[in-house]
């Protein structure tokens, strides 16, 4: 129920879960060498992302604290990234409501 977990590790799985995420979906400083990418691309590596940070805070049993430094940890990543603010902003919400919220309700 109270699911303890370092500052480093979370910094570990943002940094994994965003590093599958950026290979389809890069950051727009490196998109000009890029052509852009298709919907159903960008859906497929959400929808991955999604499950993987349900997963790691269902197998680290996060708390409620836990989850919401999980969720700044990775809008912290996609910051470092250099992901437009708007963007980050949107997926951190969606990651947190379907992953962090109810993660077992969504299958």
């Amino acid at each position: 129920m109270f699911g303890f977990i370092s500052q480093l590790s979370l910094q570990i799985e943002a940094r994994d879960s965003l590093g599958e995420f950026a290979r389809v979906c890069p950051p727009p400083v490196k998109l000009a060498k890029h052509k852009p990418v298709p919907e159903s691309k960008v859906a497929a590596s959400l929808e991955t992302l999604h499950k993987r940070i349900a997963l790691y805070a269902q197998n680290q049993r996060l708390s409620f604290i836990g989850r919401a430094r999980l969720a700044k940890t990775l809008q912290n990543e996609m910051n470092l990234l250099g992901y437009p603010a708007d963007l980050v902003s949107r997926v951190v919400s969606a990651v947190t409501v379907n992953a962090l919220v109810a993660p077992g309700r969504r299958k």
